[in-house]
């Protein structure tokens, strides 16, 4: 995550944002400043990750711009490792049935990408890694092509590393919105990425680092096992804690691991995160897969929305390393980005 910097992050709106115009007292969490970097050498934050492998359950933050070749962009916070078993939850057809859909007119559209650009105002190239992920997250490995946004997991220079000088074999990708959302819809068209080991997601997450509290949701991709998605909800149920935090809070995590009866890599399916007071639903291809409403009472938090491809140290999880781990990606059609409003 990021450094000792933070920044309490109070818009539902999903504002104009210029990186470079941040200094250390606006930063907001997670926001990549500076230069960056392409991502080849000490890497940004070690954030903490729980062994079911949420892609955000430690998500640095890149402050400054990178040192002569070092890389990958700035400084970040100190690493950990969250708690968490390697099992992900028992695979299943989806969760409880819940109540009736929250009605559709409580939901504002905020924006639509179709990723013709990456538009700045609207999302941060991070760089940074935690313990469990084998990749250091890198500017280069997120390009435009053709309209859409495509994420790439490749083999790392030799010598790449993150912040902690933890080695990292491969080089993915996080591409984070700029601002957050408290309750809404993730709605995006995705063709999710194959290949033993290799995570792809779509995600939301309560940024600041070193932690102080959790709210994340996740739509995870286990590349081993291509029709398996598994979606996670984690929130923090232990005692409250106060600022300064200079050792991250851990997640209680709800994993949920659905076999969509479908190879999710061969063709785009539209993937959807609804949160509201009432509970997390997750779609796909506007059929409800699972629904979360264990202690929706603690996820109440602003949270960023995360696209990512990275690679799991978690063989039980997500598979063993093999030779097709760094020659993995996943495309982005389009996303969409939407208040809730009760």
């Amino acid at each position: 995550m990021m450094s000792s910097t933070r920044c309490t992050v109070a818009s539902l709106l999903f504002s104009a944002f210029t990186a470079l115009a941040c200094d250390d007292s606006s930063q907001r969490p997670g926001s990549a400043t500076g230069a960056g970097g392409d991502g080849t050498g000490a890497g940004a934050g070690g954030g903490s990750s729980a062994e079911t492998g949420s892609s955000m359950a430690g998500t640095g933050a890149a402050g400054g711009a990178s040192s002569a070749g070092a890389g990958a962009g700035g400084a970040g916070g100190a690493g950990g490792t969250a708690g968490g078993t390697a099992a992900a939850g028992a695979t299943g057809n989806g969760g409880s049935a819940g109540g009736p859909p929250p009605a559709e007119e409580a939901f504002t559209l905020l924006f639509r990408d179709d990723f013709d650009q990456l538009d700045a105002a609207r999302w941060q190239l991070m760089t940074h890694s935690w313990t469990e992920n084998l990749a250091l997250f890198s500017q280069s490995a997120a390009t435009i092509e053709r309209g859409q946004l495509v994420l790439r997991l490749t083999p790392a220079p030799q010598g790449t590393a993150d912040s902690s000088g933890a080695a990292k074999t491969f080089l993915g990708a996080e591409v984070r919105s700029v601002d957050s959302l408290t309750y809404g819809r993730v709605r995006a068209r995705v063709k999710l990425a194959r290949g033993s080991a290799v995570i792809s997601s779509l995600v939301t997450i309560y940024t600041p680092w070193p932690a102080d509290n959790w709210n994340e949701l996740d739509i995870e991709c286990l590349g081993a096992e291509p029709n398996d998605v598994q979606f996670n909800a984690m929130v923090y149920t232990g005692a409250p804690v106060r600022p300064p935090v200079t050792q991250s809070v851990s997640p209680t995590q709800h994993p949920q691991k659905v076999d969509l009866g479908f190879d999710p890599s061969e063709d785009f399916h539209t993937y959807q995160i609804e949160w509201t007071p009432s509970g997390a639903r997750f779609s796909v291809d506007d059929v409800l897969r699972h629904e979360w409403t264990e202690r929706i009472d603690l996820m109440v938090l602003p949270q960023n929305v995360l696209m990512t491809i990275w690679a799991s140290s978690s063989a039980s999880w997500a598979g063993a390393v093999t030779a097709e781990t760094g020659k993995a990606s996943a495309t982005y059609d389009w996303i969409e980005l939407y208040r809730y409003t009760p």
